[in-house]
């Protein structure tokens, strides 16, 4: 072969492996979708993963067979409202204040000057989406509070928050009037409209509305579907064949009259555990049918699939009428929905991302999810905000079983002072040790969460080196948390 020859070959492979390697630049260029399920009031032990001895969720499962499940994954509050508020922000939920639930009407909301997941995503040219409980303003008709586009979502289709309602068998303003009919919602709004009556429980509504969306997307650009259903939230409505399914755990009353509601049950015969455990095999299929469509359009392992709760659940430890018959697990862990302890703030956790993450892993870190922000900066190569405190931190080094180097410790506040036990407000984790102290600042519970899980031996009077360190950090964190730049802009221009 002559010189000239060879030149040409030359060049020939030369332009072939250029070719080759810009492909390859630009395959690594498709950006993954990223999908948050965020389930509401379910509790550590609800999911047959984390241990539930009857309840099968098989779909939920077969996120943790294939990603990484946390056994210490920690909701941002016990509460819905601020736990909606850290997920989305990266901030722990009273440096955006909100420090409760926001009843409807209420002047509370997210702030225009908070920076979410959606806004960060949108930037890096991603379609936003949202279906399913919002619970982060006062009311999605209140034109003066940031609504749903200012939060960075391009098409939404929400209830307010509390719980899927239907105005016609809801009862009147006698609360011993029992209601009669299937709790199918119209308090869902489509991007700002109304959308009235329907035939559909909520989960069901919520999962045909996120498959809609994603079927009018050809994927040539990333999308973000952030899916908070309100399932399992009481009052529960399930669909007869997963009534049906746990038939054994309902009594007469509940089989006889499936389509009966009390907002107070104090006076009615008992309904069993069925129609909770049977919320939580609907809210599972939701799940699976929204996976399998993604799996339909070759998108799942291009998606980054998170799975979590937003606080701990309603137990049959009950304190409203209202919560009579719910029937919540923590897989033994102290406490429910709206305290401090264990089973009001520990929660499932999972991730699956084929691409970094070995399927079947399990990562006993405790992390929380106000990490999930700066994780999917990492992940996805955006800049977490600068200007602004932001409390998660990245957990990507999890996904190959690496142990994180936290510069914070973990905190977590609550500001319920018309609950039963209004005592505990903060509660703050440093490695192994959690601290929670009253609405005055007075240490009263101190435990060893590696040793004692259950918070069952309260160390506060016997460990005094342990209290001091830690009463040193949480004073830190408070006053950060109070001189807080972005609180006090909020706080401003609400004066």
């Amino acid at each position: 072969m002559g010189y000239t020859q060879k030149s040409m070959v030359t060049a020939v492979l030369l332009f072939f492996l250029l070719s080759l390697q810009h492909n390859i630049a630009f395959s690594n260029e498709q950006l993954p979708n990223v999908i948050i399920f965020y389930a509401d009031d379910l509790g550590y032990g609800d999911l047959a993963s984390y241990g539930h001895p009857i309840v099968k969720t098989p779909n939920i499962d077969q996120l943790a067979n294939e990603g990484v499940k946390y056994t210490q994954f920690y909701s941002p509050a016990p509460l819905c409202s601020p736990s909606r508020a850290g997920l989305l922000t990266g901030r722990t939920p009273y440096r955006t204040g909100i420090r409760s639930w926001i009843p409807k009407g209420k002047d509370v909301y997210l702030s225009e000057h908070e920076i979410t997941i959606a806004h960060l995503l949108k930037e890096k040219g991603y379609a936003t989406f949202i279906a399913g409980k919002l619970h982060l303003n006062g009311g999605i008709e209140m034109e003066d509070h940031p609504q749903v586009d200012d939060m960075g979502f391009d098409y939404a289709f929400i209830m307010h928050g509390g719980w899927a309602k239907n105005s016609k068998v809801e009862e009147s303003n006698q609360e011993d009037t029992p209601r009669y009919g299937k709790l199918y919602p119209d308090n869902f709004y489509r991007n700002g409209e109304a959308v009235g009556a329907t035939t559909k429980f909520s989960g069901e509504l919520v999962a045909d509305e996120t498959i809609a969306w994603l079927s009018e997307h050809d994927f040539s650009k990333p999308v973000f579907a952030y899916i908070p259903f309100s399932e399992v939230h009481t009052p529960v409505a399930s669909p007869q064949k997963h009534l049906s399914q746990y038939a054994q755990f309902l009594t007469d009353e509940a089989k006889q009259q499936p389509d009966l509601f009390h907002w107070d049950w104090h006076d009615r015969p008992h309904r069993g555990p069925g129609e909770y455990y049977a919320n939580i095999s609907f809210l599972d299929e939701q799940i699976g049918r929204i996976i399998g469509f993604l799996k339909s359009k070759n998108q799942l392992d291009n998606s980054i699939v998170i799975f979590s709760s937003d606080n701990g659940p309603v137990t049959r430890e009950v304190r409203k009428p209202w919560e009579l018959g719910m029937a919540g697990e923590t897989g033994g862990l102290r406490g429910r929905k709206d305290n401090l302890f264990e089973g009001g703030i520990r929660v499932p956790g999972i991730i699956r991302y084929p691409s970094l993450i070995e399927g079947g892993a399990i990562s006993n870190e405790p992390v929380t999810a106000l990490d999930i922000l700066p994780t999917l900066a990492e992940i996805i190569g955006f800049e977490v905000p600068s200007d602004r405190a932001i409390d998660g931190l990245s957990i990507a080094k999890t996904f190959s079983n690496k142990k994180l180097e936290r510069k914070k410790p973990l905190i977590w506040t609550i500001d319920m002072p018309n609950q039963d036990d209004p005592v505990n407000e903060w509660a703050i984790r440093d490695g192994d040790w959690k601290l929670i102290l009253t609405r005055d600042e007075i240490p009263k519970y101190l435990f060893n969460i590696t040793d004692d899980p259950y918070e069952v031996d309260n160390q506060v009077n016997k460990r005094p080196e342990i209290l001091a360190e830690l009463l040193q950090q949480f004073e830190i964190y408070r006053q950060d948390i109070e001189s807080d730049t972005i609180l006090m802009m909020k706080q401003k221009s609400m004066q």
